[in-house]
């Protein structure tokens, strides 16, 4: 396994604009750590990152770079790595922010998450209670049928289903529910620019073998 990381890093390393081999290797071992990926789809994980870099106004450097940040906590609140993947990449083609920005958005979006799920009130006063009531008021539910939260990743996603029928007033009140008011912004980017997630989304379904091309 250790050979076959080796083989991976060397080839991402080739593809990235600037980073070193040891720097691809620290961005990569944090992605893989953090999803805890067999050895079987160590390569997976690099391809869906190449071709998002490839396909979209970002590059696979920016992609790790980012995901280097966020990777843990998006597994553990259930963002998987093809969601997060075109988050960043969709994120940051239309803003063009740092990737350490957009990795450290939206870890603090998803921890934020984390929190409410564990019972804490947060430091803007909202509960899971209250970001659930804003929610289902545009007809999105975070929560299961046992008063779990749900998986972050497929709640974003049912909310982008609601958005566009949403006011502008409603979309702010949301994306501040969910994101708070200092990491809003990254978030209705994401909401705002759905169709690049979307497009993305079926790139990464489709990324086996980019990296080896």
């Amino acid at each position: 396994m250790v050979a076959k990381k080796a083989a991976i890093t060397t080839k991402a390393a080739n593809v990235a604009f600037s980073a070193s081999a040891e720097e691809m290797s620290e961005m990569l071992t944090a992605v893989w750590n953090s999803y805890q990926v067999g050895e079987a789809e160590l390569e997976k994980y690099v391809d869906i990152m190449a071709a998002l870099g490839a396909a979209t106004a970002t590059s696979t450097e920016e992609i790790a770079t980012a995901m280097q940040k966020v990777a843990a906590t998006a597994n553990t609140v259930g963002v998987s790595m093809e969601q997060m993947s075109s988050i960043i990449a969709t994120v940051a083609s239309v803003t063009r922010e740092a990737p350490e920005s957009i990795g450290t958005s939206f870890k603090t979006i998803l921890a934020r998450m984390g929190d409410l799920k564990v019972g804490k009130t947060l430091e803007d006063g909202m509960s899971l209670g209250t970001v659930s009531s804003q929610l289902a008021a545009v007809g999105v539910n975070i929560l299961d049928t046992t008063g779990e939260l749900k998986e972050m990743g497929g709640v974003i996603e049912e909310l982008m289903g609601k958005w566009q029928g949403m006011t502008s007033a409603e979309k702010t009140a949301v994306a501040q529910a969910v994101a708070g008011k200092r990491q809003y912004t990254q978030l209705m980017a994401l909401m705002e620019n759905q169709d690049m997630y979307k497009k993305s989304m079926n790139i990464a379904g489709g990324a086996e073998g980019t990296l080896q091309k």
